[in-house]
């Protein structure tokens, strides 16, 4: 189930609300864009169009969503999207702290490769080590949709997907410049300009940018980042958008993820220490993450009358990563009592090109006839990627790639991997949806929606040192749908069911027995309640959801080849809200309980009736701001949040990585009209833990303690 009690209040200087003289709020205006109602303020919003693609509201949507504002984003010092995300139920995030990407799990599947969309169009991950990542500064707020959405997104995680929406253009003047310091030597400057650039108000512009130089908590490894996004809008007319918008990214970093043996991390060694947590295992001179990414589209939008509303939304991207890494892999050579303990390594070599295409074509039409009002939306999108890969690896056996000192690392005594194959995967999408939100006597909101994929994958690898080329692909169809009802009942509560289903095209590969495998698949129930008391800033929802992924691949009788028998089945409980106590005061809290289990798995496949790697049972949090508007302390603001993570497991769940709490804190300080002061302190007692684990050699310590001090000045 997902409680979510979603609250909108006034943003003023700071992330946070501000009264007026009277003592009620005075709400800014209210942004429209073309393609969404923007009327998301303070810790938590109220609306999105990523459930259904069209403006029904949150409240009228059989589905659990949630919505992440910029002012949550700043209020609690989020610096990566994943973290941004800590306080959602349903999704388990930063299992690995990673500088290379980030790791997100909704309803105990990863998200963060296959659920991760920006604008409403898809960012899907390459196959390799690009992986796309977006500057969460440069967002107005971030959509959770929980659960199958394949109808209206294609090939996506069962669990639920996350869509990025961007800062756009606004009529009216905003600037704002900060500058942030933190430990690990932080250093970052960022603006965001937006206004006009006519009399009239036709033609808008905004201006976000970012330059950060930062190291991490392992040592040597870096998480600098230059980033800048242009954007133009042009409204002819009321009925008529059409904004070209780019972003720049050139990310220069380390690989901040140690793979550690549990014994070491969750347990002492023989010496009863442990591993320290900036013990970094691998090469200055050799690591290296360099990743730059160009994106450019537009959205446009023309309203033809009352009616119809036609959308296209385009975008073409280009990354390139180039990524050289010495980590550790296997674990420890031995654990003697008086050392030296000794992590046996492995090296990486990587060169990735991913260029991706995508576009969505839309018509929504509003028909209302009697008792009836029809929302219809029908669409086609289309994407196409080409990933290369220049990939080259070495061992972990002391004569192919030396093992280091964890105590006492003596660093350059290496093996440089060299390149030995090189592959091109070409990846193309196209699907036809129809939706229809259906109102009936003003009390039924009934959703009804199919869709129909194709998909293709074709991968070239030609193996360097014998020149020869192996060619694989599939070529796959799916019919996907969702079914939905919900009542608007008295007293603000609306009881909901719905029925929907997912695929996924699978890696292209050879099955036991001959042939390609087919796509996975998911389908689940899920019921709940929302409620919304008229006349307040509060909102709340819960759901019981039952969801399970069929065509798993999994082991076979013969180790080079895999079965397509596997099945995961994740069911639980998620509670999440938000409570307006005054128009100063804020609560945020939710809890998950999440069932989570391998139900069906290959011949001696380790995992069969597991729980899958990093998914707890339970997960918790609670969040609380308040502002002071009076007095000679008038403009501080005060904000404090605990995080609760349950016991998780390794694959095989023969390694349990502990729960941990960890507390946030924030303050802010607003003075003469333009200035702000801002403090956020994440894992305030500076808690050392390990957030997951692979294996029970590949485990990973989790964030240690974040100090970011922010001085803002806004005109």
């Amino acid at each position: 189930m997902a409680v979510t009690i979603q609250t909108a209040y006034a943003q003023t200087n700071d992330a946070t609300p501000a009264p007026a003289s009277g003592g009620e709020v005075q709400l800014p205006a209210v942004s429209v864009r073309a393609d969404t109602v923007a009327e998301n303020y303070g810790p938590v919003g109220k609306k999105s169009v990523s459930a259904t693609k069209t403006d029904v509201p949150i409240e009228d949507t059989p589905q659990s969503i949630s919505v992440v504002t910029s002012d949550q984003i700043r209020a609690q010092g989020a610096q990566r999207v994943e973290e941004a995300l800590r306080y959602s139920a349903g999704v388990r995030t930063e299992p690995i702290v990673d500088t290379r990407r980030g790791t997100y799990y909704i309803r105990g599947f990863n998200a963060a490769q296959n659920g991760q969309y920006w604008d409403g169009l898809k960012m899907p991950w390459s196959g390799g080590y690009a992986y796309w990542d977006l500057e969460p500064y440069s967002l107005e707020r971030v959509d959770i949709v929980r659960g199958p959405s394949s109808v209206l997104y294609g090939q996506t995680a069962p669990g639920g997907l996350i869509n990025q929406v961007s800062k756009r253009p606004q009529a009216e003047s905003s600037n704002e410049i900060n500058l942030s310091f933190g430990n690990y030597d932080r250093r970052e400057i960022s603006g965001d300009f937006t206004g006009a650039l006519d009399k009239d108000g036709k033609v808008l512009y905004r201006l976000t940018a970012l330059a950060r130089d930062s190291g991490t908590q392992t040592n040597h490894a870096g998480d600098d980042r230059l980033f800048i996004s242009p954007q133009i809008t042009w409204r002819p007319t009321d009925a008529t958008s059409f904004t070209l918008y780019s972003q720049i990214y050139h990310d220069n970093a380390g690989n901040s993820a140690g793979f550690l043996p549990a014994v070491g991390t969750i347990t002492p060694l023989a010496n009863g220490s442990k591993i320290p947590t900036d013990f970094f295992p691998g090469e200055p001179s050799f690591e290296r993450f360099k990743r730059e990414q160009y994106m450019v589209g537009y959205e446009f939008s023309h309203r033809l009358n009352d009616t119809v509303t036609l959308r296209q939304n385009l975008r073409y991207s280009h990354m390139y990563t180039s990524y050289e890494d010495i980590n550790g892999n296997g674990g420890l050579v031995s654990n003697p009592a008086n050392g030296p303990y000794l992590l046996r390594r492995i090296g990486l070599r990587s060169n990735e090109s991913y260029n991706l295409f995508t576009v969505d074509n839309q018509a929504q039409i509003k028909v209302k006839h009697g008792i009836f009002e029809h929302t219809i939306l029908t669409g086609i999108d289309y994407t196409r990627s080409t990933f290369g890969r220049l990939l080259g690896q070495t061992g972990s056996l002391p004569t192919q790639q030396p093992p280091i000192d964890i105590f006492n690392p003596v660093y350059g005594n290496f093996v440089a991997p060299a390149y030995q194959s090189d592959t091109t995967t070409v990846r193309s999408q196209v699907g036809f949806y129809l939706q229809d939100m259906l109102r009936v006597a003003d009390r039924w909101v009934v959703q009804l929606a199919g869709r129909y994929d194709k998909a293709k994958v074709d991968a070239d690898a030609r193996t360097l040192a014998t020149n020869v080329v192996t060619h694989s692909g599939t070529d796959d169809g799916k019919f996907t749908g969702r079914a939905g009802l919900l009542w608007e009942g008295p007293y603000g509560l609306s009881p909901y069911f719905a029925y929907s289903t997912s695929f996924e095209p699978t890696a292209t590969t050879v099955l036991y027995g001959g042939g390609t495998p087919k796509p996975t698949t998911g389908k689940q129930y899920e019921a709940g309640l929302k409620w919304q008391p008229k006349g307040t800033r509060s909102f709340a929802q819960l759901s019981l959801f039952n969801l399970t992924q069929q065509n798993v691949l999994t082991t076979s009788p013969v180790p080079t080849q895999v079965s397509q028998l596997g099945e995961v089945r994740s069911r639980g409980v998620e509670l999440e809200g938000t409570w307006a106590v005054t128009n100063n005061f804020n609560i945020l809290a939710s809890y998950t309980y999440t069932d989570a289990e391998v139900t069906q798995a290959g011949p001696n496949a380790p995992n069969a009736g597991k729980t899958p790697q990093y998914i707890p049972r339970h997960m918790a949090s609670l969040w609380a701001d308040y502002r002071l508007s009076s007095g000679f302390l008038r403009g501080v603001w005060l904000g404090g949040g605990v995080r609760y993570m349950g016991k998780s497991y390794d694959q095989t769940n023969v390694t349990t990585v502990p729960a941990y709490t960890l507390f946030d804190l924030a303050a802010s300080y607003s003075f003469a009209k333009h200035y702000t002061l801002r403090l956020n302190v994440n894992n305030l007692f500076d808690k050392t833990y390990v957030a997951g684990c692979d294996s029970a050699t590949n485990c990973y310590y989790g964030r240690r303690r974040t100090i970011i001090g922010t001085a803002t000045y806004r005109w």
